[in-house]
């Protein structure tokens, strides 16, 4: 089953679900979508991901570097209305084509020691779709976040890095490694120099010609991975070897994109950037697991007036669903929710005109925001509080 939904070309709105048309707020209607600062990136690319954590934002803003602001932790007396800005570091380009490219970071808390001394960085250099990719994991000290330090990279040839997972329990740190596909790597104790030693397992699930892995993610003991060509996966990590679990081979119409798992369901994007099947990648896929955990597919939405679901998130209390979009006049953040987690019900949009490439949820101070990448012309780091959104 496939539902549209149409969306109105207005800046925050709270309305309809369905096939029925968007309606704009009324007098009487809470607009629940609320701009709270646009703090602008330096045209160097851009911007890319946010990881957020403890009232810390992680900015990735490619050739700018890795950008920390207080946007509520208090070191700097910093808020999501007044980001204050901690420090700057720009990664080592590792001889990778266009510098140090930094896209996405995961700041790691050792449940064993107690530390919160690591920031995994992903480079993300070029590469072609389905054969070719550069850029590595470069591991940062944060000890002290105003003066970071490079302790550690991986590399793996032919091969680069973009999206990460960490199960933090178990101490592992999941890759998403494009045409490598998924990389597993053992992030305990002290990290420094060539982690090679550190990897634990790879897996191509689509095979050679056949693995773009976009985005990876663990959720009760699977790790669940889309592949821009050979659909959503279902893998598992046992000892030193990943095996193949659930279905791929599952979404030929579209280039995947970004996915969430929560509640039993995961919901998967699709990517527009070259045609596939004639069709735009403006899918968003819903998931059902099942009792193995290997995904069914439940249902698609299709948004009208976008090319790409570019990042899928669900809030931490599991109430709410987001995905950002790119390209075409309702590109912006979309935000749906979760009451019936197999039928999504449409709750709003925040619609940015040159589109939003990624997006993620935080709670500070007991209220929701979403931190999005507003794509260039004009970069941006987007907070948006959407804590009446949710039911």
């Amino acid at each position: 089953m496939k539902r549209s939904i149409a969306v109105l070309t207005l800046v925050a709105v709270v309305a309809g679900c369905g096939s029925d048309p968007v309606t704009p707020p009324g007098p009487f209607m809470l607009v629940a979508i609320t701009l709270v600062k646009d703090v602008p990136i330096a045209l160097n690319y851009g911007i890319h991901d946010t990881f957020v954590r403890d009232g810390l934002a992680f900015v990735c803003a490619w050739n700018s570097g890795l950008l920390i602001y207080d946007v509520g932790n208090g070191i700097m007396g910093g808020s999501p209305a007044n980001p204050q800005l901690v420090s700057t570091f720009i990664t080592s380009a590792n001889g990778v084509p266009g510098g140090a490219q930094v896209h996405n970071a995961w700041w790691f808390w050792n449940p064993t020691n107690g530390q919160k001394r690591y920031v995994f960085i992903g480079q993300e250099g070029p590469g072609t779709i389905g054969s070719s990719s550069r850029g590595d994991i470069h591991v940062l000290d944060v000890t002290n976040l105003a003066a970071p330090v490079e302790v550690a990279t991986y590399t793996l040839a032919g091969a680069g890095t973009h999206n990460f997972w960490v199960d933090e329990q178990a101490q592992i740190l999941y890759a998403a490694y494009y045409n490598g596909g998924v990389v597993a790597l053992d992030i305990s104790d002290t990290l420094s120099g060539n982690l090679a030693s550190r990897e634990i397992a790879r897996i191509q699930p689509g095979g050679v010609g056949n693995t773009y892995i976009w985005g990876v993610q663990l959720y009760n003991g699977s790790v669940y991975a889309t592949d821009m060509l050979s659909g959503f996966w279902q893998l598992k990590l046992t000892g030193n070897a990943f095996t193949v679990a659930g279905v791929g081979n599952n979404v030929p119409e579209r280039y995947g994109s970004d996915q969430w798992v929560a509640n039993g369901y995961a919901y998967s994007g699709t990517w527009g950037g070259l045609p596939r099947g004639g069709r735009l990648g403006n899918a968003l896929k819903i998931w059902r697991l099942s009792a193995t955990g290997a995904p069914v597919l439940q249902d698609s939405i299709i948004t009208t007036g976008i090319g790409t679901v570019s990042d899928v998130e669900v809030s931490p209390d599991g109430r709410l669903l987001m995905f950002s979009a790119e390209s075409g006049p309702n590109a912006g953040i979309h935000f749906y929710n979760l009451t019936n987690p197999a039928a999504p019900v449409f709750a709003g949009s925040y619609l940015v005109s040159t589109g939003v490439h990624t997006a993620t949820f935080s709670t500070i101070n007991n209220r929701l925001y979403v931190f999005g990448a507003k794509d260039p012309g004009l970069p941006a780091l987007l907070i948006l509080e959407v804590t009446g959104l949710a039911p």
